[in-house]
């Protein structure tokens, strides 16, 4: 238990990613921190200038009406960053820290204008100081980024104040006074780090204790392209399954629009397997969405190996065993095609032996994250730009060279790919690298399974196997 604890940790809630995905969750108070700023730079530097006459003369040193403008500049800039999601979560968080040290600076510049008579005593402390604290309190970053920006915006105080000095003429403050100004600003640091510490703290708690439906998060089983499958027990049915995720990680370093097609394809693929009812594809129990936007569902949580690592481990298989394992994957992928769903990535790793009741070597077809709908138009749903669907080792010629019009006959063409690996042992094009891979789909004629083996092979499997591995679709057989 304790080390799935410290998995999940590390896949969900490492100290970068956590603080990305509360300030995505929360982004909203990034917007009315800025929001504050404009109104305060607008509205409250007027308000000053008619009660303080010494104030409206500052306004009129062309720095300081610089300073307004571009500290008005930035709000708006980091509202409109903000509420458009132009930016990624991490890169969010960024910006809104250098956005801090910016609007620090424009205080000290509106500070550091009214010049210091000799013997004036401070009244207060630093508007810094105030600022700082509203941040820390509303965007929640790491320890270390919170104390280390927060230092870099208190330390503005001093620096505007004597390169004001030096450039303008301005008088310099004494250094006690300044200290009693500024000097509170350089406890924030402090106070930020532990505050952000306690933030992310609380936040590993309630991540552990997020409510996925029912299902309590056990243990990590494997991690994908875009999710994470992790063994799950019910909390009343008192039974286990294994829960897919969309990986939080996968969703920050992406922007809104790029993260929301990640989130509706996890759904698609959740409700393209509920649709089947073949028991030769995996069952979904349930679906839901977690706090954070993303999605999960649970499905069947089966023990036995994938063709991949049944080969690895064991070494090629008899060839009445192979076709009694295809006979069970065509059964899953007929029923999936006839409702119009294509898998596109057939492979080993996705095909899973189980025993299922009295039943061994019972085969289960996984992972339809890359399933595309036959549409009337003949348009696709939820396909990716610029992304070649499938795996480089199992990929049909026509996916790989970027045709739009695809079939169910690239999943034949998998098929004969994976046969062929339960034959052989071997991958159909071992090529060095994935390039090569796929111009080799796409080009090269495969070797007869029976070439690369010792022990006979039957001529009519052999003789599908090959026809599945046509170039063309048109000669391959029509259907499952």
């Amino acid at each position: 238990m304790l080390r799935a604890e410290s998995e999940l940790e590390a896949s969900r809630l490492s100290t970068r990613t956590l603080a990305a995905e509360v300030i995505s969750r929360n982004h909203v108070q990034l917007s009315w921190v800025a929001v504050a700023a404009l109104v305060a730079v607008l509205s409250m530097t007027q308000v000053a200038a008619l009660l303080q006459p010494e104030v409206a003369s500052s306004q009129q040193i062309p720095l300081v009406q610089w300073t307004i403008g571009l500290a008005t500049v930035l709000s708006v800039l980091m509202i409109m960053v903000e509420r458009l999601g132009w930016l990624r979560p991490i890169a969010l968080l960024r910006c809104a820290m250098v956005y801090q040290v910016a609007i620090a600076a424009a205080i000290a510049v509106f500070e550091s204008a009214v010049p210091w008579r000799g013997q004036e005593m401070v009244r207060g402390t630093s508007s810094i100081t105030l600022w700082l604290v509203g941040f820390m309190l509303l965007v929640p970053t790491t320890p270390l980024m919170a104390s280390a920006y927060c230092l870099l915006a208190a330390t503005t105080g001093p620096l505007v104040h004597y390169a004001m000095h030096e450039a303008m003429g301005v008088p310099a403050a004494p250094v006690n006074r300044l200290l009693i100004m500024y000097g509170p600003a350089f406890l924030m640091p402090f106070v930020a780090a532990l505050l952000n510490l306690r933030v992310l703290r609380l936040e590993r708690l309630a991540v552990r204790a997020r409510d996925l439906g029912s299902y309590e998060l056990l243990e990590r089983l494997s991690r994908g392209g875009m999710g994470e499958v992790w063994k799950a027990h019910h909390r009343f049915l008192k039974r286990d399954a294994a829960v897919k995720v969309i990986r939080p990680d996968v969703l920050l370093v992406r922007q809104g629009r790029e993260a929301e097609m990640l989130r509706r394809r996890f759904e698609q693929e959740a409700r393209a397997i509920a649709t089947l009812k073949s028991p030769h594809t995996v069952a979904i129990h349930d679906f839901g969405v977690m706090e954070d936007g993303g999605f999960y569902y649970a499905m069947e949580l089966l023990e036995g190996y994938n063709l991949q690592a049944l080969v690895a481990e064991h070494g090629p298989l008899p060839p009445a065993r192979v076709v009694s394992i295809i006979r069970q994957a065509c059964a899953s992928l007929e029923e999936a095609h006839s409702r119009g769903l294509i898998h596109r990535d057939v492979k080993p790793t996705n095909l899973f032996l189980c025993q299922l009741g009295t039943t061994y070597d019972f085969c289960k077809l996984l992972d339809f994250g890359l399933v595309k709908r036959l549409l009337a138009d003949g348009e696709s749903l939820m396909t990716v730009d610029g992304a070649i669907a499938g795996t480089p080792s199992f990929i049909a010629p026509e996916i790989a060279a970027g045709a739009r019009e695809v079939d169910g006959r690239v999943d034949l063409y998998g098929l004969g790919c994976v046969a062929y690996w339960l034959l052989t042992g071997t991958l159909v094009f071992d090529e060095p690298n994935v390039a090569a891979a796929v111009v080799a789909h796409m080009q090269k004629p495969p070797e007869p399974p029976s070439r690369r083996v010792e022990w006979p092979i039957p001529a009519d499997l052999e003789a599908l196997i090959l026809q599945c591995l046509a170039k063309r679709p048109e000669d391959r057989p029509e259907s499952a």
